[in-house]
């Protein structure tokens, strides 16, 4: 049983779950990491067939939404990301917030760097540390705005899952080597099928602190769309026979990076998602994104959420945060 805390309500009761299905179809074709499969596989199409498998099974699911949340998720569907301001009420924001910086002065964030551009990251799994965190513990995870707006967007009945990640990034010349490279600063797409995170700025957030940069309406799958995972499916099948991928010289991002041609077709135009303090980002991660650049000692700090709902869990080589 989970600590009460003083003044905060009680979690929200959910629709029930039980017998609902998420994703259909065999592994090979609804699970894995983002691009699977030998080069060969995947010159015959075993990256088409995943992608019809699994967008097929998102089509077919329910669209609703609550009145007061409509404008939120047809903004949504549309272009793949929207950005609410004053989410939460000002004395919970401040509270989280404070926590935040209370567990960052008392060094409980880890700190690593996985990219090539002097960017220091430090996290703070808030699942892990509800005793420190209990406000965003308690508070966050059970609020019934949040838990409605999430469940919209994902097609769900509920959201059963819910973790949270504090996490503050620094660009600094003196940053260690990278211990890895992911390259969630290269034009990027999570995965072939509708799957969304949402992100608490904890401060203002803007085009000189790494504001998230979204390409609206790059979530449809157009013919450049496919195009695009077709190539990339050889190309990423091909890295990962020659050993290459995110634990080496090759941030995994690049490896799959849209050429010029490829952003005409798919008509990509990037914009960066900036927002004051306590702006809630959600975003289909479908889409094409990356992370902002930074200026000299400008810091983001957010909260990322993530909500389980994706058909398998990733692996390793498969790890792009925004």
């Amino acid at each position: 049983m989970s600590e009460r805390v003083a003044g905060l309500p009680h979690e929200v009761s959910q629709p029930k779950t039980e017998g609902y299905k998420a994703w259909y179809g065999p592994e090979i074709l609804a699970g894995g990491g983002y691009h699977d499969g030998s080069v060969l596989a995947n010159r015959l199409g075993l990256q088409f067939a995943r992608i019809a498998t699994l967008n097929l099974t998102w089509r077919l699911r329910k669209r609703a939404a609550d009145a007061d949340l409509k404008a939120y998720v047809d903004a949504f569907e549309r272009d793949g990301v929207v950005a609410i301001e004053n989410f939460f009420p000002a004395d919970v924001f401040a509270r989280v917030k404070a926590e935040c910086d209370t567990c960052y002065q008392a060094g409980l964030f880890t700190s690593e760097v996985v990219e090539d551009n002097f960017i220091i990251e430090e996290h703070l799994v808030v699942n892990r540390h509800k005793r420190e965190m209990p406000v965003a513990w308690e508070r966050l995870r059970s609020d019934d705005r949040l838990s409605r707006l999430a469940a919209a967007v994902l097609r769900t009945p509920a959201i059963e899952e819910m973790r949270m990640n504090v996490n503050f990034m620094t660009k600094s010349k003196g940053a260690p080597p990278p211990s890895r490279l992911i390259g969630t600063n290269y034009l990027h797409a999570d995965v072939h099928y509708p799957s969304s995170k949402a992100w608490l700025y904890l401060n203002d957030i803007d085009e000189t602190n790494g504001a998230i940069v979204f390409a609206k309406g790059s979530t449809q799958l157009n013919l450049g769309r496919l195009a695009h995972e077709y190539d990339v499916s050889v190309r990423v099948a091909r890295a990962k026979s020659e050993g290459l991928g995110y634990r080496t010289t090759v941030p995994g991002c690049l490896v799959r990076l849209p050429t010029e041609s490829q952003r005409r077709a798919m008509g990509i135009v990037e914009a960066p998602v900036c927002g004051k303090a306590n702006t809630l980002i959600f975003a289909n991660v479908m889409g094409f994104h990356r992370r902002g650049e930074f200026l000299e000692g400008r810091r983001r700090e957010q909260i990322q959420f993530t909500f389980g709902d994706r058909p398998a869990l990733r692996r390793v080589d498969q790890d792009p945060r925004t």
